[in-house]
C-alpha cells in the first residue's frame, strides 16, 4: 500500500499540469501514488500527464461534474493511508509531502495537519504569502467554530477520516472545499503549521474566477450555517434534502484575475514598505503597475511607497 495518496483534479488543464505533477513527483523519500482524476478533458492534459511514464502517477476516468465530484472518485481510488489534494493548476513546495508525513506519524493523536500558503500569478511568479497564522498551534476548536484560515489543499488527512466525512458535497460548489474543512474539523484534532505549503495560482480559468463574488460568498456563508445546524440539530439541510436556493449568477461580479493579482501585489509593496524593505517594496509595486497598467489606484500606490519613507504605517 501507497503511504500517501496525492489526488489531482483535472479539466483542460494542458498548460499547468506538467509544472503541477512534476513539484509533486519531486519527493522521493516517501511512498507516493498519484491519482490524476480525468474529468472530461478536451485539451492535450492527459497526454501530458502520461508523458511522465512515471509509476506513481495513474490517470482514472472521473464522473464530469466538476471539481468537487472528481476529488470524491480519485478518493475512493486512493490507496494511502494519507490522502491530499493537489489542483492541476497550482504547485507544491519541496518537502511538503514528507514534512507532513512526519508530523501525522509522530503525532498520532492528530487526524490532519494544514499549513500555510502563497498565490502565484498564470506564469508561476510569487505574488503573495498569505498570512494563515505565525504560530504552529491546534486549529480544531476555529474550525468547530466555523473559522477557517487556510487552503484545504495544504491539508493532509488521515485517509479514514476524509472518508469518514463523505468526501467533497458538489452542491456547495466552490465552498465545498470549506465545508469539508469544518466536517474535518469535527471527526478530529487538527494542527497548522506556519510554513508554505501550497502554491495557489491565480488566473482567468480557474474556479476563484470564474464564479461571481455574490455566489461565492452565499456558499461560504451557507457551508458556515450548515456546521451550526449539525452541532445544534445533529443534521444539516442538505444532509435532510431541503437546501436553500442558489443566488443566480449576474455574471458582472466576477473578478478577473488580472486584478486580483493586482490587488495582493499592492498588499504585499505595503508590507515589504512597512517593515522597512523599501526595495523590495517598490519592486512589488511596480510588478502591480504592470499587471493592470490602466489602473490608477495602482500608479498613486506606487507613487506613494517611493515617496513616503519605508518602515512608517501607511495613511489612509
Amino acid at each position: 500500500m501507497s503511504l500517501v495518496s496525492v489526488i489531482v483534479p483535472m479539466y483542460n488543464a494542458e498548460n499547468f499540469i506538467s509544472a503541477t505533477l512534476g513539484s509533486i513527483l519531486q519527493e522521493r523519500d516517501i511512498p507516493l501514488e498519484v491519482v490524476v482524476v480525468n474529468d472530461g478533458c478536451t485539451d492535450a492534459s492527459v497526454a501530458k500527464v502520461k508523458a511522465f511514464e512515471d509509476e506513481r502517477v495513474r490517470v482514472i476516468d472521473g464522473p464530469c461534474q466538476g471539481f468537487a465530484a472528481a476529488t470524491n472518485a480519485g478518493l475512493a481510488e486512493a490507496r494511502g493511508e494519507i490522502v491530499m489534494r493537489g489542483d492541476a493548476d497550482d504547485l507544491y513546495p519541496p518537502k511538503r509531502i514528507a514534512q507532513q508525513v512526519k508530523w501525522l506519524t509522530t503525532h498520532p493523536e492528530l487526524g490532519a495537519v494544514s499549513g500555510s500558503f502563497a498565490t502565484i500569478d498564470a506564469k508561476g511568479n510569487l505574488v503573495a504569502k498569505l498570512s494563515c497564522g505565525q504560530y504552529a498551534e491546534e486549529i480544531t476548536e476555529e474550525l468547530r467554530n466555523g473559522i477557517t484560515r487556510n487552503h484545504f489543499c495544504t491539508f493532509a488527512v488521515r485517509t479514514e477520516v476524509w472518508k469518514a466525512t463523505g468526501g467533497n458535497r458538489p452542491w456547495l460548489d466552490s465552498a465545498s472545499d470549506v465545508d469539508l474543512q469544518l466536517r474535518v474539523g469535527e471527526l478530529c484534532r487538527v494542527w497548522y503549521v506556519p510554513d508554505i505549503l501550497y502554491y495557489y495560482r491565480l488566473h482567468d480559468a480557474s474556479v476563484t474566477h470564474r464564479q461571481g463574488n455574490v455566489e461565492r460568498e452565499f456558499f461560504e456563508s451557507v457551508a458556515r450555517e450548515f456546521q451550526q445546524q449539525r452541532l445544534t440539530q445533529g443534521s444539516d439541510d442538505l444532509q435532510r434534502g431541503c437546501p436553500p436556493t442558489p443566488p443566480q449568477s449576474d455574471g458582472q461580479s466576477v473578478k478577473k484575475a488580472g486584478e486580483h493579482v493586482q490587488g495582493m501585489l499592492i498588499g504585499s509593496a505595503w508590507r515589504e514598505h512597512q517593515a522597512g524593505h523599501k526595495r523590495q517594496a517598490l519592486a512589488m509595486g511596480m510588478r502591480s503597475v504592470i499587471a493592470q497598467p490602466i489602473n490608477l489606484t495602482a500608479w498613486r500606490s506606487l507613487l506613494a511607497l517611493a515617496v513616503k519613507p519605508a518602515g512608517r504605517r501607511r495613511i489612509q
